[in-house]
């Protein structure tokens, strides 16, 4: 049997080793468990991460949706929505003849609206109306003192929108459209005496339009409509040559007839943006 040769450092090395045996394992278990720690560690960190990516992922998907959406309605929005109309109406102007109206609304936040609608229903032919609307504004198209086809015979009237123009305002042109207000607004019959000394029974609207602004506005159309259980039941205008800035002026209408049980008295300064006309 051959002679087996330790040397004193494989000697020195054995013997620390049987020594710190039982040391060595608890400095083991240690670094395992250090070990398992941070791979755990490691695994919940990369799921906490992968949950925030998910959750940015999704949110960049939700804008690519919603980015898509806006684009697909783009076109919506460059085009703009339709007038709403309501049906023509006919009511009484007096001495036997009639006047003819109907209710334009303009929903569109940024469209001016230049509309052209034709009458028909009285004797003859009616001339073609041009009715602006700038934007969220109601109109009324009116076509007045028209006489029937036949004396003592109430027309039917019917009305035809043959044109619309559309154009986009800026923010700053919309911002040019003046803002008017109405006082003293009175409404009743009054007698009035012609120079035969004739008597008349009259239905007549009288009040001021004020206007706040630091502009003058020249040549001013008020549309005045009375209505009865929201039915159109009188319309009229008035042109105001000149309304000062910061002043207010008087306007009145009148109707040859007897208009009875008026609930409610619209008054419309047919106001537009600077530098668009009718």
């Amino acid at each position: 049997m051959p002679d087996l040769q330790v040397s004193d450092l494989g000697l020195k090395f054995n013997y620390w080793f049987l020594t710190n045996r039982q040391q060595l394992r608890r400095w083991w278990v240690l670094v395992l468990i250090a070990v398992d720690i941070f791979i755990l560690t490691a695994v919940a960190t990369q799921g906490i991460l992968l949950i925030f990516r998910f959750r940015d992922a999704s949110e960049v998907v939700a804008t690519i949706a919603a980015t898509t959406k806006d684009m697909a309605g783009a076109p919506a929005r460059l085009i703009p929505t339709a007038l709403v109309q309501t049906s023509p109406a006919t009511t009484p102007h007096g001495l036997g003849r009639y006047d003819f109206s109907m209710k334009l609304e303009n929903p569109n936040a940024s469209w001016l609206a230049t509309v052209t609608i034709e009458f028909s229903g009285g004797a003859k032919p009616l001339t073609p109306v041009r009715v602006t609307l700038p934007p969220k504004t109601t109109r009324y198209a009116m076509a007045l003192d028209v006489a029937p086809p036949a004396a003592g015979q109430l027309p039917q009237a019917s009305a035809t929108i043959t044109q619309t123009d559309w154009t986009r305002l800026t923010p700053a042109a919309i911002q040019t459209i003046p803002t008017l207000s109405v006082k003293n607004l009175t409404q009743g019959q009054r007698i009035l005496v012609s120079g035969d000394g004739t008597q008349r029974v009259v239905t007549q609207v009288t009040g001021e339009l004020v206007n706040g602004g630091f502009t003058s506005l020249s040549g001013l159309r008020v549309a005045v409509v009375l209505t009865r259980n929201g039915a159109t039941v009188g319309v009229r205008s008035a042109i105001l040559s000149t309304v000062a800035a910061e002043s207010a002026t008087a306007f009145s209408v009148e109707w040859d007839t007897v208009i009875t049980e008026v609930d409610k008295v619209v008054v419309i300064p047919e106001v537009r943006p600077s530098g668009v006309s009718s």
